[in-house]
């Protein structure tokens, strides 16, 4: 997670979890209203044998969620490259989502309103990986691997660096705090420990 930090003056108070389905975290500030036994980030099934670029790709993507980034492929640009049918067929095959869940996952563009972004960037961290076999042109829309340039640039262009001399921590903009002690941690939801 702390790879956004090359760039952005950021740090991360996560809650995550294994047990739940799929990869997911809530996007920006709706984390502020998770209650405080829930996660906020889960990561389905990782283990120690799971290979480091997959690690790296899903947990770096997660992580642009709770800084508030949206999913790339769903920039109007993009949604226009797919054939809506075969995204139906390939999802429900591959995934066994529903027409519904195709609509809110690949099918709705963001509105270029509700976003302050950079141009489409098929090479994103937080672009899928779609196969060419769902496009109206039978190109793939690539998806990144990893943080990009443009990711970086934009990251620190939200979160800007701030000099630590005379910058509070962010314990104490949040009333908490310098160092942490164990006695402050919270009991855990015995469904949430892996």
């Amino acid at each position: 997670m702390n790879a956004w930090n090359r760039s952005a003056g950021i740090s991360f108070v996560v809650r995550i979890s294994r047990n739940q389905a799929g990869y997911w975290s809530y996007l920006g500030t709706d984390i502020l209203h998770i209650p405080s036994n829930r996660p906020t980030l889960n990561l389905q099934g990782f283990t120690m044998n799971t290979a480091d670029g997959e690690f790296h790709r899903v947990v770096r993507h997660e992580a642009g969620h709770t800084l508030g980034f949206p999913h790339e492929h769903m920039r109007e640009e993009l949604v226009d490259l797919i054939d809506p049918q075969k995204a139906y067929d390939f999802f429900l095959r591959t995934q066994g989502w529903s027409r519904e869940m195709v609509d809110q996952q690949v099918l709705t563009p963001l509105s270029q309103d509700s976003i302050m972004a950079t141009p489409p960037d098929q090479d994103s961290i937080m672009c899928y990986q779609l196969p060419g076999s769902i496009t109206k042109d039978g190109q793939p829309i690539r998806g990144g691997s990893d943080i990009n340039a443009t990711d970086y640039a934009f990251a620190g262009q939200i979160y800007p660096k701030v000099s630590s001399e005379g910058a509070p921590s962010i314990q104490a903009q949040m009333g908490l705090a310098d160092e942490w002690s164990p006695s402050e941690d919270v009991e855990v939801d015995e469904e949430l420990v892996p």
